[in-house]
């Protein structure tokens, strides 16, 4: 499954912008034969209303796609790979994950949204989600493939 990180903002270097790359590159060199392919960032410097805009054709095409929300369904690190395993047993190829700008989700996108998803009750800076998502998504790779990198 190939997995886009779609994201309004963009990071400028700094430790963000490196250790980042640094899961991305560790997502991608590492397991090739399991279901998880490839991830992907997209960055967005649009203004917020035509990203959300994009963000709303996208949540009407056919692909999977998750909004990164406060509202969204909370998951521990397993729960978040039993997730992945679950859309892949479904057939799913693609998938995006959406993050937002500094105004959130209007309520069009997150009610229509099949998927919202939450890391916590606090709110973050786009790129420490970023970096939060990036991560999650390496340790449910290392998890599916029982890796010790998760030791949860």
């Amino acid at each position: 499954m190939k997995i886009i990180v779609v994201a309004h903002g963009k990071i400028k270097k700094g430790p963000e912008l490196e250790l980042i790359s640094d899961y991305v590159s560790r997502f991608n060199k590492q397991f090739n034969n399991d279901f998880l392919t490839s991830l992907v960032i997209s960055e967005s410097t649009e203004v917020e209303k035509h990203f959300n805009a994009k963000v709303l054709k996208m949540l009407g095409a056919k692909q999977t796609t998750v909004l990164l929300d406060r509202k969204g369904e909370h998951l521990d690190s397993d729960g978040f790979a039993n997730f992945l395993i679950s859309l892949s047993e479904k057939g799913i190829s693609e998938m995006a994950f959406i993050i937002g700008g500094a105004e959130g989700f209007p309520n069009e996108l997150t009610s229509k949204a099949k998927y919202l998803m939450a890391f916590s009750n606090m709110v973050f800076p786009h790129k420490i989600a970023r970096l939060i998502l990036v991560e999650q998504l390496y340790r449910a790779k290392c998890i599916i493939n029982r890796h010790p990198y998760h030791k949860g």
